[in-house]
């Protein structure tokens, strides 16, 4: 990807790649400024979907970015955040810590920490991890906490709705 990339043509060229790509391209990235505030999201790479012919996965993405997903985003603060929910933005569930720390690969990342009392059991595995990738896009992924470590379920982009495109 070069910088002179638009946003929606960076959008559409991640949502062509599969998770071992976007884990490579993300192994590049800094950590860069925390993302803060109301951001987009957009799934891609989800684990098993992985497997389809591209165009079939890349049409499901497609369809993950229309406004029938109720999945928006995410809110985040200096030091939490949660996800959007429907329109209106209204509807938070999954509440997560911020810090900026070591990713599982390593190296510096903003830290999306979903084990809280505050969310049902079921979400408290959830651990995510953004890098910039530019200014106002930050390339997301989830993961899940294991016994034996995490496990990389699903990539995501979150966009601040100052840079859109």
């Amino acid at each position: 990807m070069t910088d002179t990339m638009t946003l929606a043509n960076q959008q559409a060229f991640l949502a062509q790649q599969r998770g071992a790509e976007l884990a490579r391209l993300y192994a590049t990235l800094p950590a860069g400024p925390a993302p803060l505030g109301v951001l987009r999201g957009q799934l891609m790479a989800i684990r098993g979907v992985d497997r389809l012919p591209r165009p079939l996965a890349g049409l499901l993405y497609r369809l993950l970015a229309l406004p029938l997903n109720p999945w928006r985003g995410k809110y985040l603060d200096p030091h939490a955040g949660s996800n959007l929910w429907l329109a209106g933005d209204r509807l938070r569930f999954g509440h997560f810590s911020v810090t900026q720390q070591a990713g599982s690969d390593g190296l510096p990342c903003h830290w999306l920490d979903y084990d809280s009392a505050a969310n049902p059991r079921l979400l408290r595995a959830i651990r995510g991890e953004a890098r910039q990738l530019q200014p106002g896009l930050w390339l997301c992924r989830m993961q899940w906490q294991t016994g034996n470590g995490l496990a990389a379920l699903l990539w995501f982009t979150l966009q601040d709705s100052n840079h859109a495109h």
